[in-house]
């Protein structure tokens, strides 16, 4: 369902199309019970990116019907900066993906389990060592995340800030973030690599699983929807259907 989300909305580019997306996945935030567990920092990160994406739109797409300039005439200086209607409409297409695509992200991660999503996948005649290396990207993201907050106490109680100012001070903050990362990141992977040569992982051409997914009814229906949501976006973007296309 996100690949299809996904492929939709780069066919059909339109700005309401995603932000009613949008809207029905926080609906299923709200139906999973799944809280948006966001930080204050990337929050802040997630809109003042969405906005700059937004401006950048606007500023330097300068076809379509002239609304006005950011900076008018000012005696012999302006006008700077038209704004178009298209740079505005271009812009919020592209916004409304991008939040688009963060949120339905974060929704397939909350909601989707690692060990049932590698058996769905084996049962695809996938096979398990791929599977299985998904599952580990997803099971080792919360565990960086953690690792990441523990440097950052650890920077903090030692009176060590970030610094953002220049250039040297950016790239020393990253090396005191980077490293510790990287040495946490190695001595997990080697630890699990030993684990897994010690049960015999990959040495057969099948394995077993303790869980295992089925096969429901409203699997059915969500891929029907899915891929009926994505012929649909087909149609809008080849010109068929174009007074339902006009609203959207």
């Amino acid at each position: 369902m996100l690949l299809i989300l996904m492929i939709g909305i780069v066919v059909y580019p339109s700005w309401r199309l995603s932000v009613v997306l949008l809207f029905i996945v926080f609906m299923g935030f709200l139906t999973a019970k799944v809280p948006l567990r966001l930080t204050r920092g990337r929050t802040k990160f997630i809109i003042i990116f969405s906005v700059l994406l937004f401006l950048i739109q606007v500023l330097f797409t300068t076809n379509g019907v002239l609304l006005g300039h950011l900076i008018p005439q000012i005696g012999e200086i302006g006008p700077l900066f038209p704004v178009t209607d298209f740079g505005i409409v271009r812009g919020l297409a592209i916004s409304s993906r991008f939040l688009l695509l963060v949120f339905s992200s974060m929704l397939f991660v909350s909601v989707t389990d690692p060990t049932l999503l590698a058996h769905s996948l084996t049962r695809l005649k996938v096979p398990y060592r791929y599977s299985f290396s998904l599952v580990i990207a997803l099971r080792f993201l919360p565990l960086f995340d953690l690792e990441n907050h523990t440097v950052r106490m650890a920077q903090k109680a030692r009176g060590i800030t970030p610094e953002v100012t220049g250039l040297s001070k950016i790239i020393r903050t990253v090396q005191y973030t980077f490293f510790p990362l990287l040495v946490s990141a190695l001595s997990r992977v080697e630890a699990l690599s030993m684990s897994m040569d010690g049960r015999g992982f990959g040495y057969g051409s099948d394995r077993s699983y303790l869980r295992k997914s089925s096969w429901r009814v409203i699997d059915t229906i969500a891929l029907v929807l899915t891929i009926s949501f994505l012929v649909v976006c087909f149609l809008f973007s080849f010109g068929y259907l174009p007074e339902i296309a006009s609203l959207i």
